[in-house]
């Protein structure tokens, strides 16, 4: 629990500079106030009667008026990225009890219909995995870890640069907070741009592109009309003649407005949130790198044509551009020296310049952010890295002290185990932890098969496909009862057997929808067709009949079981596995628990 006191004094100095600035914030607003009407009056004093010393004072005042406003803006930034860090650290705080299951965002919407394995083993949805971990804020980071979760972008051969990277991230914990902070900033941002639209505009030669004839009037018009104006400012020529070339080139500017608009919009677009863009680039691209993978994407971010300065470019460019919102301004510029047409080839440069690094560079702050949460689980757990074996021609697990990483780490208890490729049956009386231990390893599996740290201290294991059979639910609109919805789970693992690919295969209470003579014999029948070399085919259990059961080539099955215990008549559990079968069951016992007068 170090890493918690760490977050419980930060979250303490992050609330003493809160209201350190909320005290700054309103002693400012006063002061502004204050400065304000004094210098006012002295301004008005000293004009009116004629008295210098009170215009000179009045207009000191009155700059240090626009200075406090300058520092009341500041101040106001600041106390709400000083916000941001402290919700930020007040999330890690709640992963150290039940508290996040109360954060908003679950990854509920990027469950399909097919996603069995993640339903089952609380990957994605309420009180999963991803509402635990995840620190996106960004869209396409959210989809990024969800898709992760879902084993859709498993590489394993990436997995050793993504645990230097974790692991360099965990120890940055002040990093953490910053860049997670940024990103709540600009989830919160109620004008939110089209990202896909903006990066559709990078990639594509088309959007941009001014047409030939600007580029050669752009720069011949308002040469022209800067000779005019200095030949009548020294009185070669009328004034007319500069004022009606100035009239044609507003005409124009009016008339060819599309063109410009067409160039200039679609990038000023994504002007309102630049700068919570800026915070988490600028947050990347100015910090100190060592790990492989970090100073790779880093790479796409700093440099001459990284994301950074085209960010700080772009920021200018929309400074730039807030001079329409000046018609007088606006008018000048553009009857003198076609301003529209100058922009448009200032952002036809920037987009030529930037264009290729930048399109990159969302997808790095969208890795960020899903390394980033996996870092989490290594600040908040008791967590070691998966040894992931592709070579061996048969399957196999260890785990030693493994635990399901979203239970309270006060309350949860870590078993080891050792699987091999054939049938293990796991019996067991109610509540006593079959269901919890099948999901602990499945989960496992998938955090050790995507290169985040797992909750055990060790964990060996092949690289198999991932199936359950768990929750499973009928399907009244397509006229599936729960048994024939549970048969056709596992037909598809069976299906996927007959490929002779590693393969695991967790099924919970099998065919526990029908009765229990053809239970017995429907399960003999689907285990023995899952059993071999290639594939660990796990089964909880109430029937003892299949502890005894044989694969085709005549193994048995190992066993494993959990088991209750009485303290004071009170029945408990230790939620340990054990090997061998159950001897015992508890049904009256928990029926007598919720109040049942059984004798």
């Amino acid at each position: 629990m170090k890493n918690k006191e760490i977050y419980n004094d930060k979250l303490n100095t992050l609330n003493e500079e809160y209201e350190m600035l909320e005290r700054q914030y309103s002693m400012i607003s006063t002061f502004r106030i204050i400065s304000f009407l004094i210098g006012l009056a002295l301004f008005l004093i000293g004009i009116s009667d004629d008295k210098p010393v009170a215009l000179i004072f009045g207009i000191i005042v009155l700059a240090t008026f626009i200075y406090l406003v300058k520092k009341h803006s500041d101040v106001d930034k600041l106390s709400g990225i000083n916000k941001s860090k402290i919700a930020v650290t007040d999330r890690y705080i709640k992963r150290y009890s039940d508290d996040w299951r109360s954060f908003e965002d679950t990854g509920e919407e990027f469950l399909t219909d097919g996603d069995t394995v993640a339903k089952d083993i609380d990957l994605l949805g309420a009180n999963s995995l991803y509402q635990m971990i995840s620190v996106c804020h960004t869209n396409m980071g959210r989809k990024l870890l969800a898709d992760d979760l879902r084993l859709i972008n498993a590489d394993l051969n990436s997995n050793d640069k993504r645990h230097s990277a974790i692991s360099e991230l965990s120890d940055d914990i002040d990093f953490a907070i910053d860049f997670e902070a940024a990103g709540i900033r600009l989830a919160e941002d109620k004008k939110k741009p089209d990202l896909k639209a903006f990066i559709k505009y990078l990639s594509d030669e088309k959007e941009g592109w001014l047409p030939t004839w600007t580029r050669v009037d752009r720069v011949l018009f308002p040469i022209v009309e800067i000779i005019l104006i200095v030949f009548w400012a020294v009185h070669i020529i009328s004034y007319g003649y500069p004022l009606i070339l100035f009239l044609v080139f507003l005409i124009f500017t009016w008339l060819t407005k599309t063109v410009t608009d067409g160039v200039i919009f679609p990038l000023y677009s994504m002007g309102h949130t630049i700068d919570w863009y800026s915070d988490m680039l600028e947050l990347v691209g100015n910090h100190e790198f060592n790990s492989e993978l970090l100073v790779e994407l880093q790479s796409f971010i700093s440099g001459e044509n990284g994301a950074v300065n085209a960010f700080k470019d772009l920021r200018k460019l929309r400074q730039a551009y807030n001079i329409s919102y000046n018609p007088l301004i606006h008018q000048i510029l553009s009857g003198v020296v076609l301003w529209d047409y100058q922009l448009s080839f200032m952002v036809a440069r920037w987009k030529k310049k930037y264009a290729d690094n930048l399109s990159k560079t969302f997808e790095v702050l969208a890795e960020f952010e899903e390394l980033l949460s996996y870092a989490v689980i290594k600040n908040v757990k008791r967590t070691s890295w998966a040894d992931i074996d592709e070579s061996s021609s048969d399957v196999r697990v260890v785990g030693e002290n493994m635990y399901h990483p979203l239970i309270n780490s006060e309350a949860v208890v870590d078993n080891s185990i050792e699987l091999k490729g054939g049938v293990t049956i796991i019996t067991g009386s109610n509540m006593s932890g079959k269901t919890t231990f099948l999901r602990t390893l499945a989960i496992n599996l998938v955090l050790g098969y995507i290169g985040a740290p797992v909750c055990a201290d060790r964990l060996d294991t092949s690289y198999m496909k991932i199936f359950t059979s768990m929750r499973v639910t009928d399907d009244v609109a397509h006229g599936i009862s729960t048994f024939y919805a549970e048969i056709l789970r596992i037909k598809a693992m069976a299906e996927y057997r007959e490929k002779e690919q590693p393969m695991i295969c967790l099924i919970d209470e099998i065919f526990k929808g029908t009765n229990s003579a053809d239970r017995i014999v429907g399960a003999r029948e689907a285990i023995r067709r899952l059993a071999g070399n290639k594939c660990i085919a796990i089964v909880s259990t109430h029937d003892f009949e299949l502890c005894d059961l044989e694969d085709k080539a005549g193994h048995k099955a190992d066993n494993y079981h959990f088991e209750e215990y009485y303290d004071n008549d009170e029945l408990k559990f230790d939620y340990k596995i054990r090997t061998g079968r159950c001897t015992t069951t508890n049904a009256l016992a928990i029926l007598r628990l919720a109040g049942f007068d059984i004798k």
